[in-house]
């Protein structure tokens, strides 16, 4: 049986056909290593400009929102007389008191 598996080992690597393939597989498989550990490397850099990008327009964002709102809560009392609001002359503040009366919408 050893005899056996030993001369269709040598009849198979003596075989010109089998020893092409076996190379072509080779280049083949170098071939697409080199393909796919290419592929991963620009895949990888791509995220991370992206990543970089991203970061970059949030913080642009936070300033423009932050400008936003300096420019809403510029309001001064010149400002608010032109659009037509005027100055509390009596103010009634609704304040705690120590009675325990409450609030109620029964009507009874």
């Amino acid at each position: 049986m050893n005899n056996f598996i030993r001369q269709k080992t040598a009849a198979i690597v003596l075989n010109r056909t089998t020893d092409y393939l076996i190379v072509i597989f080779i280049f083949a498989c170098a071939f697409f290593y080199v393909y796919f550990a290419n592929r991963a490397v620009r895949v990888l850099t791509v995220l991370e400009k992206t990543r970089g990008e991203m970061q970059s327009l949030s913080i642009k964002v936070s300033e423009m929102e932050s400008k936003r709102f300096l420019v809403d809560n510029a309001v001064n009392p010149s400002l608010a007389q032109h659009l037509g609001l005027v100055e509390v002359e009596n103010p009634d503040f609704i304040i705690k008191s120590s009675k325990k009366t409450t609030l109620s919408l029964n009507t009874n």
